[in-house]
């Protein structure tokens, strides 16, 4: 077995080892998500600010020519204005993003192009910025010189007034139609004329503004000015004089229309009284005295139409004459109105006349009607009030017999008079068949009222005799159940009495109980129906009183004996429970102590104890607790009872099995395992106890103080884990040592004290131990950071001296040198508090490590000594560049002085010249003086510059050496004047002579190189004679200059230019005189092209002239013109260029090249400002197949790929398809976890690794086309070509980084996830074995189980 331990021991030191190695990769891999994380961050928020900034350029590219209007000048500016702000308004992100790239560049893991692409956004924003604040600047500009926006305003609202005006009065007004729109109209016709009155201060305002201007403005404007106020003046005067005639009419025709309407209504109103009279008065048959009004009614409206005859004719008369003015459709509505009119008119008096009729007959019929039904009403009056209207009222049952039979004869009378009712329906009937539809209601309404009251009446007087009868019956059936209910009250009376002792037991109480239930099983059928028939009776007022007296005596019985026999029922039931709920408890105590009992010796044997099974414990002593309390209950209630002495009997044995099952209990409470727990527990402090002195701090190293602070955690969490044992340990010792379960418990309790003092002891050393570690974990940190700091700057600073100082003598940028040793000098004095920083840390450090300070000390001397170096260094570099720039300061003065003084002394010599002999002697006397006071200067100035370019290294001879022979040279020609008296040449006009001849060499150089190939100007005029003047002059000059030139060297270097210029002079005649001769030959071809070239950019500047002139919103007609003319062009300029390429092949390209580049520019120019008219052919770029090199159409002069917004739109649609697969890089599934999704990361990366071999293709194929592209472009678009092509490289070279991360990511989580699973496999291996060990250390007698199973929980 021990081979079997050392083998757990070793794979789990072998799982412990990878599991640290796993975490520690898992932690860099999250530190490198977290950064990659932040460069996504950077380049998305750099991408947006890009779009934006894109966005603002898209837009002032797309800003057309500016105009004059002012509305659309101050929308421009308006818009610019708000971009401007938006682009201020991102530069504190701008700023922040510059904080963000140089932190990530800090990192030192950053890709390589950040920098670049911060550098390169923030001069394209710098750019973008200047360029919409320009735009601005320029908009403000115009719109302050536009003319007063006032104007404008009212010039617009007038204007779009008067159109609105005269497009209302175009429509005809002054017809007739319907009131309400001739009301309208008017009220439109008064609402202009009000509002003219409104517009007048505007146009008086445009007349004074015109005239204002007329006087201050040129007379072009001011013409146009002035016909456009009298063109709107004319307009206005016109308006008004319609608007006056309009209204005129149009009121006189609503005033005949509101006549002619106002009658009709008249009549309709008339007419429809007329007609709700004859609808809903038709002759009332059956009332007379209502057709008599009728029939009156009815004759003065025959009256009133022989009145109103008169008026329809006046009507009619009417509106024909309206009709002849009014509307097609109005006309028609008023002859059809007028043709309804009078439709009705003779309807109506037809349907009067019919009425009069009517009504004179029925009234004849009614009245012999009416005389009928009045006998018949009468005797139904007369015996509803004799038979049913009486009330009656009966106190004896002969009352009540005589009423029955009295019905009885009431009731065939009735049906004696049916035979009458019969014939009198059938005569009503015949008179409602000859009467009207309108008449018939009220004859039917009256003979169903009589027919229904008949019936009504037998129905009532049956159904009182029926009731009487049921009355008789009921009386009777309530007699025979009177007589039953005293009976069976009787009987119930006898049973009590005999039920009010009853000696015995339960089952003697249960066969009273049930004699006496089966009595009362019925006791409520009786009453029930005898209070029914009771209240019926009584309800319909029938010898109520003696009903009542009989009900009352009855009820108070019944209820007595009721009641008594519900309390003794109860009695009995109360006395049968207790005695079997006594029984049943008791037994169910007994068998619940015997299962007790028994339980408990089991345990007792099995040795279990109550800890081990605390619920079942918990269980059995709230039982017995419980028992016990029922026990004594039952007891006190049966104490001085008469059957009590057998269950008191019953109630003792129980008490007394409870007394020793208790015993049994306490026994159990009894810990079994408790000296194996203090053991154990004691066994696992002393092993932490033993690791103790591994957590004294030996390094400030922060790897060696973590591993150490994690050895103190696990201690710790050891003593956590531990804690709840070992205090259920000792809380278990007190209780037993209470309770005195043990034979020594004052040994116990002083073990179970020392294992607490002992817990205690180790839990505040390991705490102290862990915040010691913390702490100095925490400082070391931060100095070995703050450390890294500076010894980077350190290390950067001593690289940067020693790069600087490589270099051979001084450097050549001095000034540069001396501001960056001043700026190092100063960010030595900030990183001084940046040593101080470290030094207290240190410090304090040293006051965490005690003793073992000097762990501290050597590092901070370390860095101290390098500071020391470094900055001694940068002083002494610095000191070095300022002595030096001391010395140069120095020698520059000393050249200055000599050199003002030669000047002063050439200028006297000059003047000496011309004075006299004596005075010119006295002057070089003083200068000889003056001179030889100089002399020394001049050689102290000569050991200086000899010193210092002896010294200093090349640069400083490189510049000092120019300066003293230039000054040598110049003392000595003074020097030599001054001693012979004779002026020498000049310094500077031999130099101005080179130059000069050098001038003119160049020119004639790059002439010779152009060969026989002719330019425009061998065409204009004869150049055989140019600078033939200046050459001989410049051959002049040098003669002169050899002859008063003494030195023999500079005058061979005189002569051979003089030679060289001759010859190149010559060379040059002969070629222009064989162009010349060219260009006789081809100059009819020549005049013939240029003549079409500048006919064809004159109508192609007429062209634009017209687009820019095309008024808003567009003249598609106008456009398709356009449009038409440039086609015909188009031929014109393909016959151009062929006869450019003739001229070409005949030596004349060059001279045809400015034309074709000026005639290539301009079209390209008119195409773009024609775009937004017509769609182009070019710009369906993206219709094309992505692989075609060069699309070509019949109507586009050039190769569509080259053309410039063609390849730009090419390119842009590449960088698109690009942006869709960095999409796709940066998608969820490829940035989640490492192992997350695995199968959806390779299928992503597989699709998009074939989308980057298709964009592949296209990438190259717009780097073919790039230089043909690049020249077909004008410097602006060529401009945007390039930044174009140089974003697509970057976009290009990004996303395949990014793809190569992906892949690469992919790859390695792959990997790591096979090892996973090997590493899973083999952990399994270690469970198994394990758990096998396991199985072996569960034996009680091993005391060595505890050590095992906490080894092994240490373990894993």
């Amino acid at each position: 077995e021990g081979v079997n331990a050392d083998s757990i021991k070793q794979a789990a030191e072998q799982l412990n080892s990878r599991w640290i190695e796993f975490c520690q990769l898992l932690s860099e891999r999250l530190n490198w998500l977290e950064y990659q994380n932040r460069i996504i961050t950077f380049y998305n928020q750099l991408q947006q600010l890009e779009q934006i900034t894109t966005a603002a350029e898209n837009w002032l590219k797309t800003q057309p020519i500016t105009t004059s209007e002012p509305t659309a000048v101050k929308s421009q500016l308006k818009i610019c204005k708000d971009e401007v702000n938006r682009l201020s308004a991102l530069q504190p992100q701008i700023e922040r993003l510059k904080i963000e790239s140089i932190a990530l560049k800090e990192k030192g893991q950053g890709p390589m192009f950040l920098d670049a692409d911060s550098v390169a956004f923030t001069n394209h924003f710098n750019q973008v910025f200047a360029d919409m604040q320009a735009k601005e600047k320029e908009l403000q500009i115009i719109f302050d010189t536009l003319p007063p926006m006032r104007y404008q305003e009212t010039m617009s609202t007038i204007l779009t007034w008067i159109q609105h005006s005269e497009a209302k009065l175009s429509i005809p007004q002054a017809t007739v139609t319907e009131y309400e729109i001739m009301e309208q109209r008017l009220g439109e016709l008064q609402a202009l004329q009000s509002s003219l009155q409104e517009q007048q201060n505007g146009l008086n305002y445009l007349s004074t503004t015109v005239k204002e201007m007329s006087k201050k403005a040129p007379s072009n404007i001011s013409r146009k000015y002035q016909s456009e106020f009298e063109e709107i003046e004319g307009r206005w005067k016109k308006l008004s004089a319609q608007l006056m005639e309009h209204c005129q009419k149009l009121e006189e025709q609503i005033a005949k229309l509101r006549k002619l309407q106002n009658h009709i209504k008249t009549l309709k109103n008339w007419m429809a009284e007329v007609d709700i009279f004859l609808k809903e008065e038709w002759p009332a048959l059956g009332d007379s005295e209502i057709l008599r009004k009728q029939l009156k009614q009815c004759r003065l409206l025959v009256s009133d139409i022989q009145t109103i005859q008169p008026s329809l004719n006046s009507v009619n008369e009417g509106g024909q004459k309206i009709k002849k003015e009014a509307e097609p459709e109005f006309a028609s509505r008023l002859e059809t109105e007028l043709r309804e009119l009078n439709t009705q008119w003779d309807y109506i008096c037809r349907q009067v006349y019919a009425r009069k009729e009517a009504l004179k007959g029925g009234l004849d019929k009614t009245i012999s009607l009416q005389k009928d039904l009045s006998e018949m009403h009468e005797w139904m009056t007369q015996a509803e009030e004799e038979y049913l209207e009486r009330d009656f009222e009966y106190k004896t049952p002969d009352e009540l017999q005589t009423a029955v039979e009295e019905m009885k004869r009431a009731k065939e009378e009735a049906q004696q008079k049916e035979a009458k009712v019969k014939l009198l329906t059938e005569s009503v009937n015949s008179v409602i068949a000859q009467a009207p539809p309108a008449a018939q209601e009220a004859l039917k309404k009256e003979l169903d009222t009589l027919t229904t009251n008949y019936q009504w009446l037998c129905t009532r007087l049956n159904g009182k005799c029926k009731t009487l009868e049921e009355v008789w019956a009921c009386w009777h059936e309530l007699l025979s159940y009177l007589e039953k209910a005293n009976k069976w009250l009787s009987e119930v009376e006898f049973k009590l009495k005999t039920t009010e002792n009853i000696p015995g037991g339960a089952e003697e109480i249960s066969e009273v109980l049930e004699s006496l239930e089966n009595l009362m099983q019925h006791s409520e059928d009786n009453p029930n129906q005898i209070r029914i028939l009771a209240q019926t009776l009584t309800d319909g007022g029938v010898m109520d009183e003696l009903i009542n007296e009989e009900l009352e005596t009855f009820n108070s019985r019944w209820r007595e004996l009721h009641e008594e026999a519900v309390r003794r029922q109860k009695l009995l039931e109360q006395s049968i429970q207790s005695a079997q709920e006594i029984e049943k408890s008791l037994h169910l105590i007994q068998d619940s102590l015997s299962s007790i009992d028994h339980q408990l010796a089991v345990y007792i044997a099995d040795k279990v104890d109550a800890a081990q099974m605390p619920q079942e414990a918990q269980k059995i002593q709230s039982d017995l607790t419980s028992h016990e309390i029922s026990l004594e209950e039952m007891k006190k209630h049966y104490q001085g009872k008469e059957a009590a002495p057998r269950v008191l009997s019953q109630i003792e044995l129980a008490q007394k099995k409870l007394q020793d099952v208790s015993m049994k209990f306490r026994l159990f409470q009894k810990p079994a395992n408790f000296e194996q727990r203090l053991r154990e527990s004691k066994m696992i402090l002393d092993e932490v106890k033993m690791h103790l002195p591994a957590l004294e701090i030996k390094s400030v190293e922060q790897e060696v103080v973590q591993s150490q602070l994690n050895h103190c955690v696990n201690l710790y969490k050891s003593l956590s884990e531990v804690k709840s044992e070992v205090e259920m340990v000792i809380k278990t010792g007190r209780q037993i040592v209470q309770k005195k379960q043990t034979e020594n418990p004052k040994e116990l309790d002083e073990r179970v004290t020392a294992l607490k003092l002992h817990y205690n002891e180790l839990g505040a050393k390991v705490t102290e131990r862990k915040q010691q570690l913390e702490k100095c974990l925490k400082l070391s940190r931060k100095m070995r950071k703050e450390m890294n700091v500076l010894t980077e700057w350190l290390a950067a600073t001593d690289t940067e001296l020693t790069k600087r100082s490589a270099v051979e003598g001084m450097p050549s940028n001095l000034d540069s040198e001396v501001v960056w040793g001043k700026a190092t000098q100063k960010e030595i004095e900030k990183q001084k508090f940046h040593l101080k920083s470290i030094s207290e840390i240190g410090e304090a450090l040293k006051m965490v490590l005690g003793k073992k300070e000097t762990l501290v000390e050597d590092k901070l001397s370390l860095l101290n000594s390098n500071w020391i170096a470094v900055t001694s260094r940068a002083e002494e570099w610095l000191n070095l560049l300022l002595e030096y720039q001391k010395h140069m300061e120095n020698f520059d003065q000393n050249v200055d002085h000599i050199t003002k003084w030669i000047i002063q002394a050439d200028t006297l010599l000059d003047e000496s010249e011309k004075k006299k002999p004596q005075q010119k002697e006295d002057v070089l006397k003083r200068l000889k003086a003056e001179m030889n006071d100089m002399r020394p200067k001049v050689d102290s100035t000569r050991d200086q510059a000899a010193n210092l370019m002896a010294n200093r290294g090349d640069h400083c001879r490189k510049v000092i050496e120019p300066k003293i022979s230039e000054l040598n040279h110049r003392f000595a020609a003074i020097s030599h004047r001054i001693k012979t008296g004779k002026a020498s040449i000049p310094l500077k006009e031999l130099e101005q002579f080179n130059s000069d001849i050098q001038k003119l060499l160049e020119p004639l150089e790059a002439e010779i190189q152009q060969g026989v190939n002719l330019k425009e100007e061998d065409f204009n005029k004869d150049m055989s004679e140019d600078n033939e003047g200046t050459v001989k002059e410049l051959l002049q000059r040098g003669d002169n200059l050899q002859q008063r030139i003494t030195d023999e060297r500079k005058r061979e270097e005189i002569k051979i230019k003089q030679q060289l210029l001759q010859t190149k002079h010559n060379a040059l005649k002969d070629l222009r005189s064989q162009r010349r001769k060219k260009a006789l030959e081809i100059s009819h071809q020549w005049y013939q092209y240029k003549r079409q070239a500048d006919d064809l950019l004159k109508c192609l500047d007429d062209i634009e002239k017209k687009l820019a002139s095309l008024p808003e919103p567009q003249d598609e007609k106008k456009i398709k013109e356009i449009d038409r003319e440039l086609q015909k062009k188009k031929e014109e300029l393909d016959a151009v260029r062929r006869q450019a390429e003739g001229l070409s092949e005949d030596g004349a390209a060059m001279a045809v090249e400015p034309t074709q580049i000026q005639l290539s520019k301009r079209w390209r120019e008119i195409e773009s400002k024609f775009a937004h008219f017509r769609r182009l052919n070019f710009a369906q770029i993206h219709t094309v197949h992505e692989e075609s090199v060069m699309v070509m159409t019949e109507d586009m002069p050039l190769e569509i790929s080259y053309v410039p917004s063609a390849y730009l739109t090419e390119i842009t649609h590449v960088s698109q398809a690009l942006s869709e697969v960095e999409q796709l890089l940066n998608a969820p599934d490829l940035c989640a976890k490492d192992f997350e999704d695995l199968f959806k990361q390779e299928e992503s990366l597989k699709n998009i690794k074939d989308s980057l071999q298709q964009i592949s293709g296209r990438v190259d194929i717009i780097h073919n086309k790039k230089t043909a592209g690049l020249q077909s472009a004008t410097p602006v678009e060529r401009t945007r070509l390039q930044e174009a092509l140089s974003q697509l490289d970057f976009q290009w070279e990004r996303v395949n980084k990014m793809y190569k991360d992906r892949q690469g990511k992919f790859d390695r989580s792959v990997e790591k996830w096979r090892r996973f699973h090997y590493d899973m496999k083999i952990f399994n291996q270690w469970l198994t074995e394990a758990e096998h060990f396991l199985k072996k250390t569960q034996i009680p007698e091993n005391w060595e189980h505890a050590k095992y199973k906490w080894y092994l929980k240490v373990s894993f």
